[in-house]
C-alpha cells in the first residue's frame, strides 16, 4: 500500500468544543497537517451538506430515523466513503461512525459499554451505539486508544484482539493553558467545566450550586458548550453560566477565574478537564475516574479525591485545599503538565505509531 499523503477524518462532531475526545480530534488533525498530510473532516455538517447528504437529512425529520440518527449517519458515512477514490489516502474514525467500512486507524477515546455501564445501565447486552462502536473496532485496520483500562475493556467486552490495539495517551497543548494571574475579589470560584448531563455530575453541580447560594465566601462558574439544562441553574444567584467557550479562550474566561475545579464525572476514559486545569494553575477535585486517580495515587500537586457531599462542609473542604495548594508553584506545575504531557511528546507517540502510514515533509523522530 502506497503511503498516504491526505486523510479523511469521520468524527461526527468534528473539531467541535464539546469535550475532551473533540480536542483530541483537533490535536490529531494538527498532528497530520505538521506532517504535511492534508486532511478533511467529515463531521456531520459536512456530510449532510453533500449533494446526497442534503436529500439523506430529511429522513431526520421523521421521528423514527431520528431516534436512530447514529446508525443512519454512520450507514451514511460509510456509504460516503466507499464511494470516495482514496488512492494514498487514510480513514480515520471513532469506530461507531464507520461501522460498515474498514477504516485504516479508529482512535477510540473509551468503550461505550462501558461508559453506559458507569453510567447506570443494567443490561449486559449492547446497545445500539455500542453495537456500532464494536462493529467498527472490528473491521478497522488499527486501533488507537488512550489508556490501558481501555485497552482491556475493549477486549473483554467486544473481543477485539490485543495486538490490535496500540495505546497513545491523551495529551494537552499547553501553549493554550497558561498561567495566569488570578482577579482580585472578595470572593473564592469553583469552576466546572464540561456537557450538563447526568452522567457528568450535574446532580452534583446543582447541590453544589445550591450550597454556595448560601455563601457569601464562594461563587460557581459553569462553562459548557451547549445550553442545555442551563436553566437549572438561572434561579441562583451566585452562580454564572458561561456557553460556547473554546479551546481559544476557556483559559481567559474559565480557569483563569477559578480557585478550584470541581469534576464530578461518573465515567471518563480519561478526562482532558484534568489535565487542562493542572497546566493552568488551578487546582482539581474530581471522582476518582480517568487520569485523576493515577495522578492522585503518583502525588501530582494539585489533585484532589472529591468524597459525596450534602452540606457546606464541602465548602470547609475546598478551603483546605486552597490552603494545601499555596505551597504550590503554579509556574512549575504548568511545565510539569508541559513535561509529562504536552502535544511533543503526544507527536513522538503517533510517529511511532502511525508513521510508517504516511508519508511525511518532515522526518520522523
Amino acid at each position: 500500500m502506497a503511503k498516504a499523503t491526505k486523510a479523511l477524518l469521520v468524527f461526527f462532531n468534528g473539531k467541535s468544543n464539546a469535550g475532551g475526545a473533540e480536542r483530541m480530534v483537533q490535536y490529531f488533525d494538527e498532528y497530520l497537517m505538521s506532517r504535511g498530510v492534508t486532511t478533511t473532516i467529515l463531521d456531520e455538517a459536512f456530510l449532510l451538506n453533500t449533494w446526497a447528504g442534503r436529500l439523506y437529512k430529511h429522513l431526520f425529520r421523521y421521528r423514527h430515523f431520528l431516534k436512530r440518527k447514529p446508525i443512519y449517519m454512520a450507514r451514511f458515512a460509510s456509504a460516503y466513503l466507499w464511494t470516495r477514490f482514496r488512492y494514498k489516502t487514510i480513514v480515520v474514525s471513532n469506530g461507531e461512525s464507520t461501522p460498515f467500512f474498514p477504516a485504516d486507524i479508529v482512535i477510540s477515546q473509551g468503550c461505550y459499554h462501558v461508559m453506559e455501564m458507569d453510567y447506570g445501565r443494567k443490561e449486559k447486552k449492547l446497545s445500539r451505539v455500542a453495537r456500532l462502536q464494536q462493529r467498527g473496532l472490528r473491521i478497522c485496520k488499527q486501533i488507537i486508544t488512550v489508556t490501558e483500562k481501555v485497552k482491556n475493556d475493549l477486549i473483554t467486552w467486544y473481543g477485539i484482539p490485543s495486538e490490535k490495539i496500540s495505546i497513545v495517551t491523551n495529551r494537552v497543548d499547553t501553549n493554550f493553558f497558561p498561567v495566569l494571574p488570578k482577579p482580585k475579589r472578595p470572593w473564592k470560584t469553583v469552576l466546572y467545566a464540561g456537557r450538563l448531563e447526568p452522567g457528568k455530575g450535574l446532580p452534583t453541580v446543582v447541590r453544589l450550586a445550591e450550597i454556595i447560594d448560601e455563601s457569601e465566601d464562594w461563587r460557581l462558574l459553569v462553562a459548557c458548550n451547549f445550553p442545555n439544562n442551563r436553566e437549572q441553574f438561572e434561579h441562583f444567584r451566585h452562580t454564572t453560566v458561561k456557553v460556547g467557550l473554546n479551546l481559544e479562550n476557556i483559559n481567559e474566561e474559565a480557569y483563569a477565574q477559578a480557585d478550584l475545579v470541581i469534576f464530578p464525572s461518573l465515567s471518563e476514559s480519561f478526562g482532558m478537564i484534568t489535565l487542562e486545569a493542572l497546566a493552568a494553575g488551578v487546582p482539581v477535585i474530581g471522582t476518582p475516574v480517568g487520569v485523576l486517580p493515577d495522578l492522585h495515587r503518583q502525588k501530582m500537586p494539585g489533585v484532589y479525591i472529591l468524597e459525596p457531599f450534602n452540606d457546606r462542609a464541602i465548602l470547609r473542604r475546598f478551603d483546605e485545599i486552597l490552603e494545601d495548594f499555596s505551597l504550590v508553584d503554579r509556574n512549575a506545575l504548568h511545565k510539569s503538565m508541559d513535561n509529562l504531557f504536552g502535544i511533543p511528546t503526544y507527536r513522538l507517540r503517533l510517529d511511532e505509531v502511525i508513521g510508517p502510514l504516511i508519508e511525511t515533509t518532515t522526518p520522523l523522530r
